[in-house]
C-alpha cells in the first residue's frame, strides 16, 4: 500500500536481515524522494530529543542507525521503540522507521491495530520537520 506524501511516496517494505547470525523479520516504512538518507533521524531528534543507542547502519555501513525507546507517540500510555536507518546509493535512496509497540510487535504488520495512526503521524512529523534546519553532523 502506498501512501501519498510531499516526499512522492512511501512503502512499506518486508525485510529480512541476518543479526549474528539470525535472521531477523520486519517492516520498514520507506519515504522516498527524500532530502536525505538521515531525514527520518532528523524528525526523532528535533521531536524526542538524542536516541538510547545506535549500531551499524541496516543499509550502509558508513551510517549508523539510531533507536529511541519507550516513546509514546500517541495520546494514550502505550510506548514504542522507533529505529531509524536509510541509504544513499545508486540503486537506492530512502528514510525509513521501523516501529515496535511495548510489546514487541511490529508496527507495520499488515493487521497491526495501529498501523494506520503511526503512518500517518510519521508522514505528518517528517513534513513538519523537512521545513526545520538541523546540522547533519549532529546525526553522524
Amino acid at each position: 500500500m502506498i501512501y501519498k506524501t510531499s516526499f512522492k511516496d512511501l512503502k512499506i517494505v518486508k525485510t529480512s536481515k541476518v543479526i549474528n547470525s539470525d535472521t531477523i523479520n520486519f517492516n520498514e516504512l520507506r519515504f522516498y524522494k527524500i532530502d536525505s538518507a538521515s531525514d527520518t533521524m532528523k524528525s526523532m531528534y528535533l521531536d524526542f530529543g538524542i536516541w538510547n543507542s545506535q549500531a551499524k547502519g541496516l543499509h550502509l555501513e558508513n551510517m549508523n542507525r539510531k533507536v529511541w525507546e519507550n516513546i509514546k507517540l500517541l495520546k494514550n500510555d502505550e510506548v514504542f521503540t522507533i529505529i531509524a536507518d536509510g541509504t544513499e546509493t545508486i540503486n537506492d535512496y530512502y528514510a525509513c522507521l521501523i516501529v515496535f509497540d511495548s510489546k514487541g510487535k511490529d508496527c507495520f504488520e499488515e493487521y497491526h491495530p495501529l498501523k494506520d495512526k503511526i503512518i500517518n503521524l510519521f508522514n505528518q512529523r517528517i513534513q513538519v520537520n523537512r521545513k526545520k534546519t538541523l546540522n547533519h553532523s549532529l546525526l553522524r
